[in-house]
């Protein structure tokens, strides 16, 4: 039983909604006032974090990550190359990076739509192409966020990363 925080005796009905959820008071014991019986009380949803606080907490995440010389001593460069496919609309630009020793180790990319929650980690990916032979590692993930579409609904963003990550190592040009 949940109570309405007037008594401990209060029953509600919850209506969860995308933007808010609504509780009925649907039955109450005394000393609740009978007039907050089915009386909708209000209470919004925890805002969603918007772009810029995402894009924040990236650049935080980023500037306390360890130096690369200090995670993976014996790589001199790490190259990554980020190709997007979009299932309808255009894709955006594809992107490239290049890691020297004094750059952070930090892996994970923002989807490029502006509108997108989603991000791509792709920590596994650099480790698996230091251990691989070829020291090159390849693959096509999905983006897990949500795009805001008409009136405010999310919907599934499905952008296409299709990465390409190549490992050098020091004195091996």
């Amino acid at each position: 039983m949940q109570t309405c925080g007037k008594s401990s005796g209060c029953e509600l009905r919850t209506d969860i909604g995308a933007e808010h959820t609504t509780e009925y008071v649907v039955h109450c014991y005394y000393p609740c006032p009978p007039s907050d019986l089915g009386k909708p009380s209000m209470r919004f949803a925890p805002p969603v974090a918007t772009r810029q606080e995402r894009m924040d907490q990236f650049r935080r995440d980023r500037a306390t990550a360890p130096v690369l010389r200090a995670t993976f001593p014996t790589v001199e460069e790490l190259r990554i190359e980020l190709k997007f496919e979009a299932p309808s609309s255009s894709a955006p630009t594809p992107q490239s990076h290049v890691l020297y020793p004094p750059a952070r180790a930090f892996f994970e990319y923002p989807c490029p739509y502006r509108d997108c929650d989603g991000h791509f980690d792709l920590g596994s990916a650099v480790k698996a192409a230091l251990c691989d032979a070829t020291h090159v590692a390849g693959e096509v993930l999905e983006c897990q966020g949500s795009r805001i579409g008409d009136r405010a609904t999310r919907r599934p963003c499905l952008l296409r990363l299709s990465y390409g990550v190549t490992a050098v190592f020091l004195g091996r040009r």
